[in-house]
C-alpha cells in the first residue's frame, strides 16, 4: 500500500522544485559570469573543468538527476565528476580553485530553498485562515 502524500506537501514540493530550479539557474549564470566564462557543452579543458566543478558542488544540494537536467545531460555525467573530484583536485590544475567559486556560490542555495519553502508554508496558513474565518461567519447566523 502506498503512503499518501497530501496536497498541500505535494505543492510545497513542487513550488519548491521549482524555485531551486530557476535558482540553480541563477547559480550557474553567476558562477559563470565569476569565472568569465560562457556555458558550452565543449570538451575544452576550461569548460570540462567549469561543469564538473559546478556539478559536484551541487550534488551536496539536490540530486544527480536533477544536476544532469540542468546541464542538458544525463546523471551518469554528474556520477562520473563526483567520483573523479578527489583526484581533479590533486592533479588537474586549476580545478581546485574553480572548486572553491562553485562551492562559494552553492553555500546561498540552501538559504533560498529554506526561504521558498517557508514562503510557501506561510501562504498556506493565510489562505487557511481566510478559510477558517468564512466558516466562522457562515456559523455565527446558525447559531443564533
Amino acid at each position: 500500500m502506498r503512503n499518501k502524500v497530501s496536497p498541500f506537501l505535494a505543492l510545497i514540493t513542487i513550488k519548491t522544485y521549482i524555485c531551486m530550479n530557476s535558482e540553480m539557474k541563477a547559480l550557474l549564470t553567476g558562477y559563470y559570469l565569476e569565472l568569465g566564462l560562457t556555458p558550452s557543452k565543449t570538451r575544452m579543458k576550461e569548460q570540462v573543468q567549469a561543469r564538473a566543478a559546478i556539478m559536484v558542488a551541487l550534488r551536496e544540494y539536490t540530486t544527480t538527476t536533477a544536476i544532469g537536467k540542468l546541464f542538458g545531460m544525463d546523471h551518469s555525467s554528474v556520477v562520473h565528476h563526483c567520483r573523479k573530484h578527489d583526484d581533479n583536485v590533486l592533479y588537474w590544475k586549476g580545478y581546485a580553485k574553480m572548486f572553491d567559486i562553485a562551492k562559494k556560490h552553492c553555500r546561498t542555495l540552501r538559504y533560498k530553498s529554506r526561504q521558498a519553502k517557508l514562503k510557501t508554508v506561510r501562504l498556506e496558513i493565510n489562505r487557511l485562515k481566510r478559510i477558517e474565518q468564512k466558516l466562522i461567519e457562515n456559523l455565527n447566523p446558525l447559531l443564533q
